[in-house]
């Protein structure tokens, strides 16, 4: 059993009726698409030694391969010829010494090396990583990093310039540490109801925007979305998390009731197909909710009035007799 599995880890996996066959743990971020629409729930992808093709198996089915083991496989099957592939796949297996250079020799053999020199570059591939982390949410963290090397770039070369310099900025600085704070509150304040009101004229337009959007491209389709589907989801649901805090709230409760986002939400959650959504669907649900308490009372209250008058009209009603009149 493999504990703590990272990408760049070397394991033994075992499918149908083959031996078990040397693989490395892939990043999921660098998949081919076909191969990540493929993915299992609490499954890691798994890239084979001397084989064109991936596995998403569960962590406990995979064996850690250890350099004694390849060592004494290769010593047993030395002179084997019925398992020319295995034995080559082990020996590509004693030879892996970097996750980057094996990625880059497999998207060359993919042809895929070209799409994805820009992003390999920004980033180093690195051993590692969580081997269940989505391509959204890799996303995400490597806009972070290099927003924060960025930064980090910046200060540096700051810090680098003239002493003349950098004594008007810590003078600058000094003096925006010294205003008042009430002051800098009561704009910071202002600032924000004033786009918060703007926002708010179109809340629920925007809701029902989003709803219809995300309804479109991960819920009403019978094949998996598109990678350009998937990435403006991704967008959309990163728009509502940002805009979670407000004052006044962007999405309040009437833009809940009129949009259904939460449900929606929910259904995104209860499909394992789109898992790679989860995480940041649950974080949605969970600031919202006490909204979402406030609707289900809504809810349950307009039955409960709902029932009592069709009971009330299902009632037979008391009339006093009348005469009935003679005819003569």
């Amino acid at each position: 059993m493999v504990k703590e599995l990272k990408t760049g880890d070397l394991v033994l996996c075992k499918v149908g009726s083959f031996p078990p066959w040397p693989a490395v743990v892939f990043p999921q971020r660098l998949l081919r698409n076909d191969v990540y629409r493929k993915r299992r729930p609490n499954c890691v992808a798994v890239c084979f030694f001397n084989d064109p093709t991936y596995y998403w198996e569960q962590p406990h089915k995979l064996r850690p391969l250890e350099p004694k083991t390849i060592e004494t496989l290769l010593q047993q099957e030395s002179t084997s010829t019925s398992q020319e592939d295995l034995i080559e796949a082990y020996k590509q297996a004693r030879s892996f010494s970097s996750l980057n250079d094996f990625i880059v020799d497999r998207l060359k053999e993919e042809d895929r090396f070209g799409e994805l020199k820009e992003e390999l570059n920004k980033v180093t591939i690195l051993p590692g990583e969580d081997p269940f982390m989505n391509k959204a949410e890799a996303k995400k963290r490597t806009s972070m990093q290099i927003s924060t090397r960025s930064r980090n770039g910046r200060t540096v070369k700051s810090e680098n310039e003239g002493q003349e310099n950098k004594n008007i900025k810590d003078t600058q600085f000094s003096v925006v540490e010294r205003k008042n704070n009430a002051d800098e509150n009561k704009t910071s304040s202002n600032k924000k109801r004033k786009k918060s009101k703007l926002d708010r004229s179109r809340r629920i337009e925007i809701s029902l925007l989003i709803r219809r959007r995300l309804q479109q491209n991960l819920v009403q389709r019978d094949t998996p979305p598109s990678e350009q589907e998937a990435l403006e989801s991704y967008k959309l649901l990163d728009k509502i998390s940002q805009n979670l805090v407000c004052d006044p709230p962007f999405f309040d409760i009437d833009a809940l009731r009129e949009s259904k986002l939460h449900k929606l939400l929910k259904v995104i959650v209860n499909n394992p197909e789109l898992n790679e959504f989860h995480y940041i669907c649950k974080d949605i649900l969970v600031y919202w909710a006490d909204l979402i308490s406030q609707l289900k009372a809504e809810k349950l209250a307009n039955d409960q009035k709902q029932q009592q008058q069709q009971q009330h009209q299902q009632q037979p009603q008391n009339h006093a007799p009348t005469e009935t009149p003679m005819i003569s």
